[in-house]
Formats: C-alpha cells, structure tokens, sequence
C-alpha cells in the first residue's frame, strides 16, 4: 500500500488526535513528537486503513501504560539519589530491586500488548512495528545529540534525520 502513504497518516492522526484532544492541554512539543512518532511508525508499517482503524487505539493504550511504568521508575531513581554513593548498602540494593521490578512490569506489559497486536496485525508488521520504536529512539537521540553538540539545531529548526539502515 506504499501508492496511498499519506493518506494513511492523515487517517491514523484522524483516529488518535481526538482521543487525545480530549485530555486537555498538553505539551505541544509532546503533541508534535507523538505526530511524529504516529506518521513514522505508519509509513514503516504500511498500515491499511482498516489496519490502522484497529491497531492505533491498541497502540496509544499501551504507550499510555508504558508511560506509567516509566514515570514510576523515574520517580523511584530520583528519591533514590543521584549519586549512589551517597546511599546505604540497604538503600541502594532497595533501588536496584525496584528497576529490576519496573524493568519486569515493562516486559510484562509488552508480552501482553504483543499478543493485542497478533489480533490486528500481522507478524511482519508487529516485527516492523518492533523495528520502527527503535529506529524512531534513535532518531530521536541523534537529534538531541547533534542539537547538543551544536548548540542549537540547524535552520528550520530541526537537526537533519539520518536515514541508515541497521
């Protein structure tokens, strides 16, 4: 379905930006990296429409629950100090049970999501989809590294998005 890629991230964004719009006033530049991610992720898959019909709200629930779990540990590692060296052996070993514990929620919750996307995509395109939130991290952290380096990003705003395939 290469022939229709627009269209295709005009109608994932259809269906997932009102679900959102619904929580209120957000970040925008939380807004416009969840866009983003969304018309990244849809191109790499090739989502049909029907596709993304399906797999969109199954989506945006886990990565809801993912940022749970994510806030939750960062919250944990941050009462723990920043430097480790400043805890008790008792304290420290207390924090590293509990990322191991949160590290073990995060493959709980995508076991479970991973058999939700088995009901609505196939297996090439849940491989994909796996492939995909890695390479859009990268992105992600190439740009906050080159943005870092440089001081600020290039014109138009935006550091230049390296297209290299693992």
């Amino acid at each position: 379905m290469k022939k229709y890629p627009a269209i295709l991230v005009f109608l994932a964004l259809a269906i997932t930006l009102p679900a959102f719009a619904q929580t209120g006033g957000r970040n925008p530049n939380r807004e416009k990296l969840r866009s983003q991610r969304i018309a990244f992720i849809t191109n790499r898959l090739e989502l049909t429409p029907e596709e993304a019909k399906a797999f969109w709200p199954i989506y945006d629930e886990y990565e809801l629950k993912r940022q749970e779990i994510a806030k939750s540990f960062h919250q944990q590692k941050m009462a723990g100090h920043d430097n480790p060296d400043q805890l008790t052996d008792k304290e420290a070993l207390e924090i590293a049970d509990s990322q191991l514990i949160e590290a073990q929620k995060l493959l709980d919750l995508r076991k479970e999501y991973h058999n939700k996307f088995k009901q609505v995509l196939p297996a090439k395109k849940i491989l994909k989809l796996y492939d995909s939130e890695r390479e859009f991290q990268k992105m992600l952290l190439d740009r906050l590294r080159d943005k870092h380096h440089h001081g600020s990003a290039p014109q138009g705003g935006r550091p230049p998005v390296r297209n290299q395939e693992n």
